[in-house]
């Protein structure tokens, strides 16, 4: 039986939510990754850089994660089982480190899907896009993910 996404949820914006950025958790992060990188785990290096303090690695805003923004609720608006998705891209933007101690707000939306054939057959690909803001509502970054979806 051939799956079907429901395609209406493009446009859809999901509820904000709050990420408190910790100290250990950027240096858990970056060690995770396997990037010794000083101006991430080293405190002496991150009070003297311009910063001020340590920041996070690019990727890090792929940890942040809320019930109501994250992929389980996206997946039941678009009809289909989380045994048929895979991750397919992430991209980042940064326009301002992100740093300890820093509260951000997450704004998700679904802003495109289309459907491909590849060699393992028909797969749907669902783009969103998170705007990160910190308290005074500046985007300090972006991310844009892609899921793919075997149909």
């Amino acid at each position: 039986m051939p799956v079907t996404v429901d395609k209406s949820v493009v446009g859809k914006e999901y509820p904000p939510f709050l990420v408190a950025v910790e100290r250990g958790k950027i240096k858990d992060f970056a060690r995770a990754i396997g990037d010794a990188n000083p101006f991430y785990l080293d405190d002496r290096v991150g009070a003297a850089s311009a910063w001020g303090d340590v920041i996070a690695p690019p990727t890090f805003a792929v940890t942040f994660r809320d019930e109501g923004a994250d992929a389980g609720v996206l997946l039941r608006d678009l009809g289909v089982d989380i045994s048929r998705v895979l991750h397919g891209e992430q991209e980042f933007e940064i326009f301002r480190q992100l740093t300890p101690g820093e509260t951000y707000l997450c704004r998700m939306k679904v802003v495109d899907i289309y459907e491909k054939t590849g060699k393992s057959g028909p797969m749907a690909f669902v783009v969103r896009d998170t705007a990160i803001t910190d308290r005074t509502n500046t985007i300090v970054a972006t991310m844009r993910s892609i899921m793919v979806i075997r149909l």
